[in-house]
């Protein structure tokens, strides 16, 4: 895998696991592009970028990315498999906070853009796993009809 984009996806986990909004937000271009595709969110912008992550953070700020693993896709694409564990403090999503422990398994496809940055970031997680364990959804268990 090619050095660049490594430095930079360790950058992007390191400023999760520092709670370093700003620091995420440097690692990718000007008008980078980050799609979370289990909400359909597109965020487009460093500054954006930087805006939805302080609104992660305000909303589990104990956040906490563990890289499970990195797969090597040539010198401009990156893959990682991460468990990400919180507290839910803050309002996330219009959920108001129910302190309850988040963990959940994401996947991110990064690509290295033209100004040697990262220009694109798509972002994997089951969403239904999240608002079962933000206590939205019922347990699995309890959606199966009788």
């Amino acid at each position: 895998m090619g050095e660049e984009i490594r430095t930079l996806v360790d950058g992007v986990t390191a400023a999760w696991n520092n709670h370093d909004a700003r620091g995420f937000a440097a690692q990718y271009s000007e008008d980078a592009v980050l799609r979370v595709i289990a909400t359909g969110d597109v965020l487009r912008g460093r500054e954006q970028l930087r805006t939805v992550a302080e609104a992660y953070l305000h909303a589990f700020p104990d956040l906490q990315m563990d890289r499970r693993s990195t797969y090597e896709c040539g010198e401009t694409v990156c893959i990682i498999e991460t468990t990400l564990r919180a507290t839910h403090r803050g309002e996330f999503m219009g959920i108001p906070p129910t302190q309850r422990l988040v963990e959940l398994l994401t996947c991110s496809i990064f690509t290295l853009g033209a100004d040697r940055l990262l220009g694109e970031e798509a972002v994997y997680f089951d969403a239904a796993t999240l608002l079962r364990q933000l206590g939205v959804l019922p347990e699995s268990a309890d959606a199966q009809p009788s």
